[in-house]
């Protein structure tokens, strides 16, 4: 099973897929193996991508909260943060930092305060803006969270994950950091893909980026960063292959002797 990330890792710095990449993943399902994409964006984002690949992939989106399956256009998984665990988290972060911006996943909507500065790469201009985020909960909860402060996200994330410690809380981005409910990642959402496909962690590879991606690369049976990926992620992983902007993933891939199953 071959797992990728998207920003930073599959993706260009340009937020495409590299003819050379379509066709290496396409090589990959042709031969008869499982490919997933793994990645924070929701399920909206993610489906142009899956389509530029051939359409047929299975997604981790959300940092594990969905598995989405674009082939049956299908949600096959939902880990939400429930109403009362995101009220409580809400309150915490505003306690703590007064002038904190929240967003949040709710179903397939990106709801976003008002401040919260999101470019439109990333869906900002098709957020619904709320004054208030806890205004607009209800009993589904959201599927993460996302928080804003003043500066980078890599200095501010380590203080919000030590204000909610019965959260899952990352980074994929500096624009912002991720909040998921306890035990929410992509290996353990991987960990349930792979099982129906009769498949444990040694069978797979995963390509990543981002710390957001640690628990995935820690738990593949190899794991490979690309050049560009953050200090930690190449601290942690088996091997490194070239940059998002140079083909990293596909030059990997296209390494490999794929023989069908």
């Amino acid at each position: 099973m071959i797992v990728c990330d998207l920003d930073g890792t599959l993706l260009d710095s340009s937020g495409e897929v590299s003819p050379r990449t379509r066709l290496a993943i396409r090589r990959v399902h042709d031969a008869g193996h499982v490919v997933v994409i793994a990645t924070a964006r929701p399920v909206r984002d993610t489906r142009a991508v899956v389509v530029a690949v051939g359409g047929r992939a299975l997604a981790v989106c959300g940092n594990g909260a969905s598995v989405y399956d674009f082939a049956r256009d299908e949600l096959v998984a939902y880990s939400p943060i429930g109403e009362t665990g995101a009220a409580a988290a809400v309150m915490v972060l505003r306690e703590h930092f007064p002038a904190v911006r929240l967003g949040a996943e709710q179903g397939f909507d990106l709801l976003l305060e008002e401040g919260f500065a999101l470019p439109s790469a990333l869906g900002g201009q098709l957020a619904r803006r709320v004054p208030r985020i806890e205004d607009a909960l209800t009993r589904e909860g959201f599927g993460k969270m996302i928080v804003q402060l003043n500066g980078a996200a890599g200095d501010y994330c380590a203080a919000v994950r030590d204000v909610l410690p019965g959260f899952e809380v990352t980074l994929s981005s500096g624009l912002f950091c991720e909040v998921m409910r306890a035990g929410v990642t992509k290996a353990d959402a991987l960990r349930g893909v792979a099982r129906t496909f009769g498949l444990v962690d040694r069978d797979v590879i995963a390509f990543g980026d981002m710390p957001n991606d640690l628990p995935m690369l820690r738990w593949a049976g190899h794991a490979v960063a690309v050049a560009n990926a953050h200090p930690d992620v190449l601290a942690t992983v088996d091997e490194v292959t070239g940059s998002n902007d140079d083909d990293g993933v596909a030059k990997w891939l296209e390494r490999m002797e794929w023989h069908s199953n």
